[in-house]
């Protein structure tokens, strides 16, 4: 049999199969296929399959990714990349140990049973081969983890080795950059100031911006910034916050109990409540600094009576997207200064601004984002959003690309495409201006759609 990566194909294209059309499966095939790669959809479900082959330009195939048979009909042995996202791990392993046995270059699995992610299960991921394992939840709450340490952003992406951070908010009322062009920003704030708009979303329009651009209040602007910056950008933006002391948890699940042990361990004051007993129970021995609380999430009563009105932040985080929301709402309604509800249905998230909750976040997101690093060869990172296509990457340039050696302003980058920072090998860190100058080895923060990443790629690889 002759591997896949041995035949000649578009240099940016992959063929790509994806094992379960749920929330990441399906995010993921929409991604890869804005980007025009061929993907292929296994889905067991045939009304889900139905409704992914009505959607989305892919192949959908019904039937169980561990099927040999439906993976050769899926096309495994051509395959470059396969992701195996369904809610079952084992379905996903063998997935995964079919496609290495197919020569497929890169796997990645998604598990969830915690015995399987750690050390137990080391033994097994070596066997299939697996090249990332994803879990959904952690990475979830690891995204949590990024608002709760300075609240006011609803978005936060570390890139570059956390020496740059992506960060999403609104321009709020009163904010000393509303009503301003970029332009005008860039002279305020003098030549070398360490941030850079790279979109702008405004009534569900997303734009790459250019200095002519003006920001209105209520505009949602993704911003890359060099970490000492980020608490003086959402306070030019109007968004007030600092570093949670004090955190509500609704939910003890998989995300709200990661999510209140790695704040117990940072010395946060922690409340949290989980409606079954049992499980209540087993997170109060296993995190003897939590306030552990048995009850239901939606009870307005007990919500006031542990003080949600007093908290520096509320994260809802049960598996009841509309039980989030509403607890959210609640909580702002008595004062929360920060609240976060997790979304799995994105059918729901125009109801978050309009209860006043401060961010909505989604494990399709989370976990897509890790997927899509894998897929995009030197590619060490990729933020993508909820409410826009509008991404940002950081691409390493190559030697004899484009990029290779050129000043910024020689390379004509079309306007879909922007450059927001470059980091060195040296370490140091710069945010992109027109005189930068680029060289093999620097890795860049580039703002682009999917539809315009190969042509992104085409300036900095060979």
């Amino acid at each position: 049999m002759t591997p896949a990566s041995s035949q000649v194909r578009h240099p940016y294209r992959v063929q790509v199969i994806i094992i379960g059309a749920g929330e990441i499966g399906w995010y993921l095939a929409e991604i890869l296929a804005a980007e025009h790669h061929d993907v292929s959809v296994v889905e067991l479900d045939p009304g889900r399959a139905a409704r992914i082959a009505g959607s989305l330009d892919v192949q959908v195939i019904v039937g169980s990714g561990s099927s040999p048979a439906v993976l050769e009909q899926a096309g495994i042995a051509n395959a470059d990349f396969l992701a195996a996202v369904t809610q079952i791990d084992e379905v996903n392993l063998v997935a995964a140990l079919l496609a290495k046995e197919h020569f497929v270059d890169t796997t990645v699995v998604r598990l969830q049973q915690e015995e399987l992610r750690g050390s137990a299960g080391r033994r097994l991921i070596a066997t299939v081969g697996a090249d990332l394992v994803i879990d959904p939840d952690a990475d979830t709450a690891d995204e949590i983890i990024e608002l709760v340490h300075d609240t006011g952003a609803d978005e936060v992406y570390p890139m570059a080795g956390g020496q740059l951070v992506v960060i999403g908010a609104v321009v709020r009322e009163g904010a000393e950059f509303a009503g301003m062009s970029l332009a005008e920003i860039g002279q305020a704030m003098g030549p070398e100031w360490d941030f850079l708009f790279g979109s702008i979303t405004r009534g569900g329009v997303s734009i790459i911006p250019r200095g002519n651009e003006t920001l209105e209040v209520g505009d949602h602007v993704r911003v890359v910034s060099k970490p000492s910056a980020r608490r003086q950008v959402l306070d030019l933006l109007g968004v007030p916050g600092g570093r949670a002391k004090r955190v509500m948890v609704l939910g003890g699940g998989s995300i709200g109990g990661r999510l209140a042990e790695i704040l117990q361990d940072e010395g946060v004051s922690v409340v949290l409540i989980e409606g079954d007993r049992s499980r209540a129970e087993q997170l109060a021995e296993r995190l003897p600094r939590v306030a552990v609380v048995f009850g239901d999430v939606n009870d307005t009563e007990l919500l006031a009576q542990e003080a949600v009105g007093r908290m520096d932040a509320v994260v809802a985080a049960t598996g009841e997207d509309g039980a989030n929301v509403l607890a959210c709402a609640f909580a702002a309604s008595e004062g929360a200064v920060f609240t976060v509800a997790v979304l799995h249905r994105l059918a729901l998230l125009p109801l978050v601004s309009r209860f006043g909750i401060d961010a909505a976040l989604s494990p399709r997101t989370a976990s897509a984002n890790a997927v899509l690093r894998q897929v995009r060869g030197g590619t060490s990172a990729v933020a993508t959003f909820l409410e826009t296509d509008a991404e940002a990457d950081e691409i390493e340039i190559e030697a004899g690309s484009l990029a290779d050696g050129a000043v910024v302003a020689d390379l004509h980058l079309p306007r879909s495409i922007l450059l927001g920072a470059v980091t060195s090998a040296d370490g140091s860190v710069e945010i992109v201006r027109g005189h930068t100058q680029l060289k093999a080895g620097d890795h860049v923060v580039v703002f682009a759609r999917p539809d315009s990443l190969a042509s992104a790629r085409g300036f900095f690889t060979k």
